[in-house]
């Protein structure tokens, strides 16, 4: 049971039911309120951002907009608001009518059930003197980049879920309301919102502490849960009956915690053996305010005036408004951007947070804990990072938008010119050294994943990347019966697609994929018999019966397996055969083509009735339509999707005819998986003993085969997409700073990869969870951690191994370059490549300043959280070099 306000400012506050909400929910005006509230927010930011009144162009000509700026000044009461009103930018009259927007949706009060009527003005007004509380809890997490973190983090805490009644996105798009039961054990309504926010890692708001809060209606897409049953019905009495009375008598500050005032501000209600809690106010603000007596105050920040900026941050933070913002909030804020700043300094932060006037009033006021504030900051920005690190994402802290906006102001340039743009592009002299420490990451997962160990034994590590690759080309094309959504454009079924190329020098154990292929392929190999010999059978028939002229079909039996030496027209033929009907739902099965020699299939496409498979080869990796319509009787008149899987295993030279600047434009080295052999070295291979054979091995290797050629259905891969979509959004960032168009193209295709060729691996792990259903193996499982390490590692090496194959020849076509390039030729290295390459295997924080070129530390500390995420260093723990840095990898 709770309330609602249709209208903020003219309705009673009354109970709101279950048809009420979800009309509210529902509506258009509710979407359209909503929609464009953050449109012209997102539109008034980009104008800020530096594209200028172009941004806003199309708001400033709505006519709502204009209905707006012919209204609110007959609204405001006397002359000076409405000087004030007249004097505003474009971009801030937008931002009021925003926020008139959201004013004029329904709102609700989740934490009160009950307001009495004011009888003088017969209303039920919402206020403290006369609320009822139901024991229902509104936390409020504004700000954020990513509010569906939160969500993602609090679903997987079933204690907590079972308390949750809604949670839902914000109207301004950029926090989460969550309305859950309050537990009277740990006190108020404040009290269950500073231990609920600490639970999911976050901070409790405390201007939400009162029990008459409103939140404003979402629309019904922003809805990310909701239990019907707690939210409609859920009332404590006893909670009602205690807090009820202290409630109506202001007493809305937490009982068991630090308490919060000023608006929202947490002042140490109690100061148990500290030192600074013994000094007076005055004391505290003569200390803090002297700290230019004590230690030089650091007045520049990247050779600018610090002092100006902070001057107009706080001008426009403090400027005249409605409301008078407060101070201890805009202190918080302050202290994140400094702390970020002056790259996570403490000290220096302090020193400069300090010296305004503003903070040493509210020191001298109320005993303003200005090092706690410092230290929330601090653990802001720590737990930050430490949300993203889970979902394999790098953070990087940055200062508000108001603080960037005062940068740019004051010194006429952008935050990220003066901090310096940091690189973070994966490239490699040394492929063997890479290869074997991705061996090392797969030897790790093992244990996890059936197939992993037994494709990659007797290999050397270096070569468990090949065997990864070409198990999981196989295995997706035992799994042809399978598919899975896609971020972009998810409405589509996507199909485990496979165009994999083992490149390696003459004799250096390629022919291990041949060996992995014929074990696993063999499901298809035994189901083409049948298609095989029919089809022999009608060709031999019908040379005999040629001459009575008797006439005969041609078999349609299925044939998948084909050799490069393949007629077009069979291959079409085949693949118009090869359809299933399972369960009403007709499927096209893959074709599949292994061969030993890349050269002999490039060579075949040049002549004969097989020339030229290329475009069916692009086609495929998206199945795309293709169809022929030719005169001669033998070749059927039908379109098609190309569902064809290759492996080729080749040499480097090879791979330069397969993939050359002239061709380079069409999409297929992006659509390609290339992976390398190792060099041998002058090593010899393994002695292996007749008696040692593990015909074991070889029996699980065929079991698990025939198990995935008889699976069927939806992958559920989703929640590992969503991980992908930020992987990929996080190397994006990289190619955008880097202004490299080479980069992103090949990175695009990255995901497919990364889930194309973990598919088999993962859905083994979760064979426990399948059930057989008629012939076939189908049901769903939940991915985990472990799922996304593979998966992620899968990614990271396509990644690396298209730019060590085609980095240079993808800068050359952005370059428009018309010379003949080798693909294996020297990458134009950036500047972070050779800064990497300078530092030592043991480095500091200073080392990376230097050998960078970095004006400061925060580029610095930016960099070295890049590197870390990328598994190229890791920071040293414990020994004499603790608080170092010490590399792994070399970057590709």
């Amino acid at each position: 049971m709770f309330c609602y306000l249709k209208n903020m400012k003219k309705s009673s506050a009354v109970e709101c039911g279950r048809d009420i909400f979800w009309e509210e929910v529902r509506s258009q005006k509710t979407a359209w309120h909503i929609d464009v509230r953050r449109a012209v927010i997102k539109a008034v930011a980009a104008a800020r951002e530096g594209e200028g009144a172009a941004a806003i162009h199309t708001w400033l000509q709505n006519s709502d907009y204009q209905k707006f700026l012919l209204r609110r000044p007959r609204e405001l009461k006397n002359k000076e608001a409405k000087a004030e009103f007249a004097a505003k930018s474009d971009e801030e009259k937008l931002l009021a009518w925003a926020d008139e927007l959201k004013q004029e949706l329904t709102a609700y009060v989740f934490s009160c059930y009950l307001f009495d009527e004011n009888k003088s003005k017969k209303k039920r007004e919402r206020k403290l003197k006369y609320c009822h509380v139901n024991g229902l809890v509104m936390l409020d997490i504004d700000h954020v980049d990513n509010p569906m973190q939160i969500w993602y983090k609090l679903r997987e805490m079933k204690d907590l879920m079972a308390r949750v009644a809604l949670v839902h996105i914000s109207c301004s798009g950029d926090g989460i309301r969550v309305i859950f039961t309050a537990d009277i054990q740990q006190g108020n309504l404040a009290d269950n919102q500073i231990e609920f926010a600490q639970a999911i890692g976050y901070q409790a708001d405390g201007s939400c502490i009162d029990a008459t809060r409103n939140s404003f209606t979402p629309k019904e897409e922003d809805i990310l849960y909701i239990n019907e049953d707690l939210l409609f019905d859920y009332y404590d009495e006893t909670f009602d009956k205690k807090y009820t009375p202290l409630y109506r008598d202001k007493k809305t500050q937490p009982e068991n915690h630090e308490a919060f005032s000023d608006a929202g501000a947490r002042s140490r209600s109690k100061s148990k053996n500290s030192h600074a809690a013994s000094k007076t106010a005055e004391q505290r603000a003569d200390d803090d305010g002297s700290m230019a007596d004590q230690e030089p105050l650091d007045t520049t920040w990247c050779g600018q005036a610090i002092q100006p900026i902070c001057d107009h941050w706080s001008a426009n933070r403090f400027k005249a408004g409605d409301t008078k913002p407060s101070r201890h909030d805009a202190s918080v804020v302050l202290a994140r951007d400094l702390y970020i700043m002056y790259d996570r300094d403490k000290r220096k932060a302090r020193q400069v947070l300090v010296s305004q006037p503003w903070v040493q009033e509210i020191i001298r006021e109320r005993d303003e804990d200005v090092d706690r504030t410092l230290s929330d900051a601090a653990d802001y920005v720590a737990a930050n990072e430490h949300e993203n690190a889970k979902k394999g994402k790098a953070w990087l802290p940055k200062p508000s938008t108001e603080m960037m906006e005062s940068i740019k102001a004051v010194t006429g340039k952008a935050y990220k010119e003066l901090v310096g743009n940091e690189k973070g592009e994966v490239k490699s002299d040394s492929m063997d050294a890479q290869l074997e420490a991705w061996g090392e990451e797969i030897e790790t997962l093992f244990p996890h994943f059936p197939l992993l160990k037994d494709v990659c034994a007797g290999l050397k590590r270096s070569e468990y990347p090949v065997a990864m690759f070409v198990a999981g080309g196989i295995g997706m094309t035992l799994m042809t019966r399978c598919w899975y959504r896609f971020y972009h454009r998810p409405q589509q079924e996507r199909r485990l697609n496979c165009a994999l190329i083992v490149i390696g020098h003459p004799g250096s154990n390629k022919s291990m994929a041949d060996d992995i292929f014929s074990l696993l392929s063999s499901p298809i190999a035994a189901a083409d018999k049948a298609g095989k010999n029919a089809l022999n059978r009608y060709k031999r028939d019908r040379n005999k019966k040629a001459a009575n002229k008797e006439g005969e079909d041609k078999p349609e039996g299925i044939i998948r397996l084909h050799p490069a030496r393949t007629s077009n027209g069979q291959l079409i033929q085949d693949m118009l055969n090869a359809r299933e009907m399972i369960e009403g739902k007709e499927i096209q099965l893959h074709m599949v083509t292994f061969d030993t020699e890349l050269d002999n299939s490039i060579t075949l496409q040049q002549g004969g009735s097989w020339i030229n498979k290329q475009s069916m080869e692009l086609k495929a990796f998206h199945n795309e339509k293709d169809g022929q319509m030719y005169q001669n009787q033998d070749s059927p008149v039908d379109e098609f999707h190309v569902t064809w899987n290759f492996i080729y295993t080749g040499t480097p030279i090879a791979l330069k005819k397969k993939v050359t600047p002239q061709n380079f434009g069409s999409g297929l080295s992006t659509r390609l998986a290339v992976i390398p052999m190792p060099k041998t070295n002058f090593k010899m291979i393994a002695f292996e003993d007749v008696s040692a054979i593990d015909w074991q091995r070889l029996d699980r290797m065929k079991s698990w085969a025939y198990k995935l050629d008889s699976r069927f259905g939806e992958l559920p891969f989703w929640e590992l997409v969503k991980h992908l979509y930020d992987w990929t959004a996080n190397r994006m960032a990289d190619c955008a700073e880097d202004d490299s168009e080479a980069n992103e193209l090949m990175l695009k295709r990255v995901p497919y990869h990364a889930l194309n060729y973990s598919a088999p691996f993962i859905d083994m792990r979760h064979w426990d969870q399948l059930h057989l259903d008629g012939n076939y193996w189908t049901g769903k499982y939940e991915t985990d951690e472990i799922d996304w390490k593979l998966c992620e590692l899968v990614a990271r090496i396509q990644y690396a191994t298209q730019q060590h194959f085609f980095g240079v020849m993808a800068e050359k076509y952005f370059d428009d370059m018309n010379n003949d390039v080798q693909i294996t030729g020297k990458r134009h290295y950036q500047k972070s490549v050779n800064g990497y390459n300078q530092l030592p295997e043991v480095f500091t924080k200073e080392d990376v300043v230097k050998c960078f070129g970095y004006s400061n530390k925060n580029g610095a500390s930016v960099k070295i959280q890049r590197l870390i995420d990328q598994h190229l260093i890791v920071d040293i723990q414990e020994g004499e070099d603790k608080g170092k840095y010490k590399k792994i990898n070399q970057m590709l």
